[in-house]
């Protein structure tokens, strides 16, 4: 299928360009629809494609904290990796568009009083053949209203929210500043509401046509606005204003200001600057608010994403709700959107419907993308080089060939370690690259050199030149991907954990113990430079270790996924596994007992971040690890110290190794490299038979088993001992 996308230029404003994606696959809880109409937003979009990588840097370089955030990186990952990511952030795709119509081609199980074949109506995505929509995010069209006015909804919902934050009686006296397509809309809906509305733009056409829309009075732009406006309503001003417009001069919120009547309100839709005259408002005792978009639910992940809707007695107006209630004014007439559409174009011409909105803003509104009459659902399988894979079939390990992998989910982390060093790789060559939208796997794909991209898991377990499958995606899909890979007999790298539950591990147990192929978890540390030299000097001193090791690892914003239950368990099990691997893989025995406390009240496993924790090991070693999240990340991450044999090991964020007592050593790794390089090119040694899997399931189920009894022992307070690798019958 095709999507419009923003790609970003050094000095000239970004390309629009249609490019050919997998298409995306229904879930449960969404649809599938094959696009019939979509609608440009003039101000939001046009923004963003007049914008160039050199206005992005300046942004920068202006904004502390980005500076910030700058520094911060170059500090901890140095000045290349540093470049990439800002390359990368100034490169990217950025889909385009939030507003269309379609045909159901597709229902999930989960989505309510949609069919397949009906016309729906959707929010949140972008100019596509196939959308994949949200269950809360989509509403059936109802009959006699058309595919080109149904694809307004969401700019609808959001002028129709705006109204309702005005909270708007009859007759009251509204200014709308901005005439733009949302301005116009909210016109429409306060004239059906009975509200007296006065229009005020800079355009005439826009006038005329809020004239003919409800408007009693319209006015151009000027500093004689608010005067004119408080002559119109007999000396008192306007009970609210509207500010549809967006501009960063400060005028708009003084001018709104002087317009209002004592105790009125100003509702902010567009954005303006906000410099206010702090006094003016003070003496007129004026309600200034903000509309947030579609309305209730929106930036929410369990409405938008998860479809958990609002008891309807707690929350009247939802997005849901709001979108439903738009199209119902459409059908009953109180809502005319044809004369607000002034271009429609062929998916084929998104590029010059852009042009042309661009070239003449003055004259646009409504700029319709029209859709081929088709319900095909489009594939989920493109080919990116007509070049031969690197093998035509899967070759025998130690036969000394390029081995296929297929890699799944193209996070940070991925772009960060995985792909560069599969793309550098002399023995392993990218063959499929999976995402959940096509947007990322055909980019991840196009800039790391895999063969093909699809969005769709089965296609690589059903690929018989894929040799090895590396899983990348968010935790809890992890254990599944990795069972599935296995039995489609895969090899498996999966990026830590390997599972977030003790039923998960239980899984993989038995799944490993059919004869399954390699299966190794991304514990990398084991082979940075500096902890192999670390295992060496260890592996001479006889008897149990002391170890101490903090972790600093910053904080995460509270709407990450990896707190969320649908996506992850949180850091303890996602992260803190990480460190027990390490603990163990240094000590060389089993942990016995652990004991931990969280920071502040106890919370759920998916909330947890702060936690010092008390490892024993089966050959009587003790471990004090912290994990906090508490801390700055300008401070070093990690430090870790081993006192055995009247000596003192410390590692400091893999870049120094010290040892103090009755020996002496000073290793250095300026890189500070944390395995990633090495644990890869040791997996595909393993894959060709050159050498024994050094990292295997067991481990990762180990390191999980453990992380649930950090989870455990803080909710009770007590030491637990971690269920043994035995009793799930590895």
């Amino acid at each position: 299928m095709k999507q419009v996308f923003m790609q970003k230029n050094l000095l000239k404003r970004a390309n629009v360009t249609p490019e050919e994606v997998p298409a995306p696959r229904c879930g449960p809880g969404s649809i599938l629809l094959a696009n019939r109409y979509s609608l440009i937003s003039a101000g939001t979009e046009t923004s963003s494609v007049k914008r160039n990588v050199r206005d992005m840097v300046v942004k920068a370089m202006t904004d502390p904290d980005l500076r910030q955030s700058v520094v911060e990186m170059l500090t901890k990952d140095g000045l290349r990796k540093t470049a990439d990511r800002v390359h990368y952030e100034t490169t990217k795709w950025t889909p385009l568009g939030y507003s269309g119509s379609g045909i159901a081609i597709e229902v999930g199980s989960e989505v309510e009083g949609i069919r397949q074949g009906d016309l729906v109506a959707y929010g949140g995505e972008g100019h596509a053949e196939v959308i994949r929509a949200s269950k809360n995010l989509c509403v059936k069209v109802p009959d006699g209203v058309s595919p080109r006015s149904a694809a307004f909804v969401a700019l609808g919902s959001i002028a129709l929210q705006a109204v309702r934050r005005a909270e708007i009686q009859v007759g009251d006296r509204v200014a709308v500043i901005g005439l733009g397509l949302v301005g116009q809309i909210v016109t429409q809906l306060l004239a059906a509401a009975g509200a007296r509305v006065f229009g005020i733009d800079m355009i005439p056409e826009r006038l005329e046509l809020a004239r003919h829309a409800g408007a009693e009075h319209c006015i151009t732009v000027g500093a004689a606005v608010p005067h004119e406006i408080v002559r119109l309503t007999g000396g008192t001003g306007a009970d609210r204003v509207m500010i549809c417009a967006s501009t960063g001069s400060n005028e708009v919120i003084e001018q709104a200001i002087e317009m209002s009547r004592d105790r009125g309100r100003i509702v902010l839709v567009g954005f303006v600057g906000l410099d206010i005259p702090q006094e003016k408002l003070y003496l007129k005792e004026l309600d200034l608010v903000v509309s947030r978009s579609y309305g209730p639910g929106r930036y929410d992940a369990n409405y938008e994403q998860h479809g958990h809707d609002y008891p309807i007695g707690y929350v009247r107006w939802t997005e849901n709700r709001n979108m439903q209630e738009f199209l119902r004014l459409i059908h009953g007439g109180k809502v005319n959107l044809e004369p607000l559409i002034t271009h429609e174009f062929g998916l084929s011409d998104s590029a010059q419907a852009y042009e042309q909105l661009i070239a003449t803003p003055s004259a646009c509104l409504g700029i319709l993308l029209r859709y081929d009459d088709t319900t095909a659902p489009g594939l989920s399988k493109i080919l990116l080089t007509s070049a031969p894979s690197a093998r035509s079939a899967r070759g025998v390990a130690g036969n000394g060939k390029v081995m296929n992998m297929a890699v799944v989910g193209c996070g940070g982390f991925a772009r960060q370690f995985h792909l560069p060093n599969i793309q550098a790789s002399a023995d392993l060559h990218l063959r499929a690259m999976v995402a959940s939208t096509g947007q990322s796997a055909k980019e991840m794909g196009a800039r790391y050199g895999a063969d093909y991209c699809s969005t769709r898991f089965d296609e690589v377990l059903a690929d018989d030149s894929i040799d090895a499958v590396m899983i990348l995606t968010r935790d809890n899909a992890h254990a599944r991907m990795t069972a599935e890979a296995l039995r489609a007999g895969k090899h498996v790298f999966c990026e830590k954990p390997l599972a977030v539950s003790f039923e998960e591990c239980a899984m993989l147990a038995e799944t490993l113990q059919q004869g399954a192929p390699l299966c190794s978890v991304g514990f990398n540390r084991r082979f940075a430079p500096l902890v192999i030299e670390l295992k060496r000097l260890l592996a001479e001193v006889s008897g149990p270790r002391m170890f101490v090791y903090r972790v600093n690892a910053g904080q995460v914003p509270p709407e990450n996924w990896i707190f969320d239950p649908q996506y992850g368990r949180g850091r303890v099990i996602g992260e803190v596994c990480h460190f027990v691997d390490l603990l163990y893989h240094l000590v060389g025995a089993e942990p016995t007992s652990v004991s931990a406390q969280g920071l502040g009240e106890q919370t759920s496993e998916c909330e947890l971040e702060d936690v010092a924790v008390l490892l024993r090991f089966a050959d009587g070693s003790v471990a004090n690890l912290i994990y906090t999240a508490s801390g700055t990340t300008i401070y070093p991450k990690e430090r870790l110290e081993v006192f055995c044999g009247g000596n003192v090991y410390a590692l400091d964020d893999f870049r120094l190794l010290t040892v103090r007592g009755s020996k002496r050593l000073d290793l250095k790794n300026s890189a500070g490299d944390k395995g990633h390089t090495a644990e890869l090119a040791h997996f595909a040694a393993a894959l060709r038979g050159k050498e024994s899997l050094q990292v295997s399931h067991i481990d990762g189920l180990r390191a999980t088993l453990t992380c649930l009894a950090i989870c455990d022992s803080t909710q009770s307070g007590h030491a637990v001992d971690p269920v043994q690798i035995e009793s799930v019958d590895v």
